[in-house]
């Protein structure tokens, strides 16, 4: 009868297990549904990891996108040939000399390598006494071709066209129409900050007049060296 027993005993246990077996089985069936259910309701699961591994994409560099360019310049004016402003006459002082002053410019350098903008300049030159305070104004509007390098350090090639006016005091005693031509470079301290050297030449024809002391200046063209150090900024459009 042992051998009953056992049977007995094997079939009760049977009983109680497979309750306890087929919830279990079906709870894992119905996990995928459940998964499936939580990200609808609280976006939690595979599609909310999916958009955490979307990443915008880093803004495109300064150097391709249009960006307003400005700054200042501390410019150096070495007169080659002052011309008619002179004076005739071998005992006349020259009325205009070399000298220095301070430039603002502000101006577009698009997605390539070209800038346009416009620059106000004033500069105190060597009247040779004739004036108190010997003043040359520039207004010019500026163009710049870059060489695109992919380095920190960029030259380029320039060229402007604008109009001068020469006095005592920032007064007007002659003026004319100026043109420039030259070449500069330009080191990039930072994403938004840059260091520029440039040497230009300008041809500047200057208007008949008298100057204080009387003299009669006739007009003529001026031909003048540049030395610019320049400071300038970067903000993107």
């Amino acid at each position: 009868m042992s051998w009953l027993r056992t049977i007995r005993h094997a079939a009760l246990g049977a009983c109680f297990v497979a309750p306890v077996a087929a919830p279990r089985a079906a709870y894992a069936q119905a996990e995928p549904d459940q998964a499936a259910a939580d990200t609808i309701v609280d976006g939690t699961g595979a599609a909310r990891r999916l958009a955490e591994k979307i990443v915008a994409p880093p803004p495109l560099p300064l150097s391709q996108r249009p960006v307003l360019q400005y700054g200042v310049a501390i410019t150096n004016e070495f007169v080659a040939s002052a011309g008619n402003i002179c004076g005739s006459a071998p005992s006349a002082p020259c009325i205009f000399g070399s000298g220095g002053g301070l430039a603002v410019r502000v101006g577009v350098r698009t997605r390539g390598t070209y800038y346009l903008g416009g620059s106000y300049e004033v500069s105190k030159l060597d009247p040779s006494q004739l004036y108190r305070l010997a003043t040359w104004q520039q207004i010019r509007f500026e163009g710049r071709y870059y060489v695109a390098t992919g380095l920190i350090t960029e030259p380029y090639v320039l060229g402007a066209l604008g109009a001068s006016a020469y006095g005592n005091e920032w007064g007007i005693d002659t003026f004319g129409p100026t043109a420039s031509l030259g070449a500069g470079v330009e080191f990039q301290v930072s994403p938004t900050t840059t260091l520029g050297l440039a040497l230009t030449y300008r041809a500047v024809y200057f208007t008949k007049f008298t100057d204080s002391a009387g003299t009669s200046r006739d007009p003529g063209l001026a031909h003048v060296m540049a030395l610019d150090f320049s400071l300038e900024g970067r903000d993107p459009l």
